[in-house]
């Protein structure tokens, strides 16, 4: 269990439960089109992928989905309740 805290301190991915992101999807013809949404947690590492994902609520489908690094744009950060 430690080494896997290590691994998620060692990804550098700037992205915390509240923030606001840009969803990159793929029509079936192939074509680019985004949706919006926002992160609703931790990083994590799923064992039989091996990436890191975050859980992201969309928007446009109102459905949850695990996101990867490259498929997500952070467009603004979580509030910080100290400032």
């Amino acid at each position: 269990m430690d080494s896997r805290n290590d691994i998620l301190k060692s990804i550098i991915w700037e992205i915390d439960p509240g923030s606001l992101v840009k969803v990159r999807r793929y029509a079936f013809d192939g074509s680019l089109y985004y949706q919006h949404g926002i992160v609703i947690s931790k990083k994590q590492i799923d064992q039989l992928e091996l990436f890191p994902f975050v859980e992201v609520y969309i928007f446009e489908t109102q459905t949850v989905s695990k996101q990867s690094p490259p498929a997500l744009e952070v467009l603004s950060g979580p509030l910080n309740e100290k400032n």
